[in-house]
């Protein structure tokens, strides 16, 4: 599998994963190492991808636009 396929396959697994995902984890399914997927993940954050990092892994941020309330002034 090539790096780009790689990275597109990253940005499948957080789509569908119903809370985060560690590096290590995804490193297990695409058959690399842990630091090629923090790799990946520094590329696609910097070709702009919105991947949140928290302390159990990467997670796509869900629109939020549900959860705010607006006041009447």
């Amino acid at each position: 599998m090539n790096s780009q396929l790689r990275r597109t396959h990253i940005l499948e697994y957080l789509a569908q994963a119903d809370g985060p995902l560690s590096a290590t984890a995804l490193a297990h399914t695409l058959q690399v190492s842990r630091q090629i997927i923090v790799g990946d993940v520094a590329l696609l954050r910097a070709g702009g991808a919105d991947i949140a990092a928290t302390p159990r892994g990467y997670v796509l941020p869900r629109d939020s636009a549900a959860l705010l309330r607006t006041v009447a002034c």
